[in-house]
């Protein structure tokens, strides 16, 4: 049952493959990057990896692996604002079909009395590919169906605008595949996806008085036209001194699953404006009809994030005049 089950999740992405083709993970709210451009390079440089095992135990599941690189160009002003660059690689592998996807990000964040407002675009490539390993039946075969090892690539560009405030709320409207790509070749059509992301940080000790704990909240929402999902999280960092912090978190994703997450963070030199490391672990469980083979979907996030001081500001008089 389990084979035929891979087959029919593997025949779901071959053709020309419409609905949620996007990657996703648990630990969204700490790859912004890759579904809103806009939020590239907002403080610091951070390097993010997460891998995701989804649907433990059932044969030729997904499995997805993320790389963001981004940073905060202090250097590159325009105007009031700021440049954020950021390179995002990724692979999702799901049966015979692998999607590679390689996406340099650039925004401009713009402060305001309230807060920053920023925009951003990503552009790059989308490589989906098939290697098949079966046998084709000589009689009633789609001749549609690859029997060796085929691929395509395709340009890929996402926009995005995204608003923090100095109320410590956030929210976020992007798109990805903005001009999608048709892969002709391998009969494989991308699709426009839109999100919509948003969130509220807030310090509990303000009520109870006591040690320090981080409530944050968030919602994504994603859509590809004819679908949507959305992911309801709510996470908690309580802090054991000030270099250092527990979290724990849960999330519901419409249907489809209910996670739990796990976290230790850190600041290698004891100081939290300098540097920050982070990791995490988050368990699905499936609510859909796939918890009758599957386990679950594991995840694992690791962050690091490096805070320079801001540039020193220059300053040029008259040597007579006391400054």
């Amino acid at each position: 049952m389990k084979k035929v089950l891979s087959f029919i999740l593997c025949c779901f992405t071959i053709g020309i493959a419409h609905g949620q083709q996007d990657k996703q993970y648990t630990h969204y709210m700490f790859d912004r990057m890759s579904y809103n451009p806009a939020t590239t390079g907002f403080k610091g440089y951070c390097g993010t990896l997460i891998y995701r095992n989804q649907w433990d135990n059932v044969v030729d599941a997904p499995n997805t692996t993320l790389l963001n690189v981004q940073g905060n160009m202090q250097r590159l002003k325009i105007g009031p604002g700021v440049i954020g660059l950021g390179l995002s690689v990724s692979n999702d592998a799901i049966g015979f079909q692998r999607n590679n996807q390689l996406i340099v990000n650039g925004a401009y964040h713009f402060p305001t009395a309230f807060g920053t407002l920023s925009g951003g675009v990503g552009l790059g490539l989308v490589n989906v590919g098939y290697n098949p390993a079966w046998v084709p039946p000589t009689n009633d075969f789609d001749a549609s169906l690859p029997v060796a090892g085929v691929s395509g690539t395709g340009f890929d560009m996402n926009f995005g605008l995204y608003w923090t405030s100095n109320d410590n709320y956030y929210i976020g409207i992007s798109s990805t595949h903005l001009a999608p790509a048709n892969l002709q070749t391998i009969s494989y059509s991308v699709a426009r996806h839109y999100y919509v992301y948003g969130g509220y940080n807030y310090d509990l000790s303000k009520l109870t008085g006591g040690s320090r704990i981080d409530l944050k909240p968030s919602v994504l929402l994603k859509a590809d036209g004819s679908t949507m999902v959305f992911d309801v999280n709510v996470m908690a960092d309580f802090w054991m001194n000030q270099y250092s912090f527990l979290w724990a978190g849960v999330t519901y994703r419409y249907i489809d699953a209910i996670g739990i997450m796990v976290g230790y963070a850190f600041s290698p030199s004891d100081n939290v404006n300098t540097n920050m490391f982070k990791i995490g672990y988050s368990f699905d469980i499936m609510t859909n009809a796939l918890n009758t083979y599957g386990k679950g979907t594991h995840e694992l996030m690791l962050n690091y994030c490096m805070f320079p001081p801001a540039p020193a500001i220059a300053r040029h008089g008259n040597p007579f005049i006391l400054q």
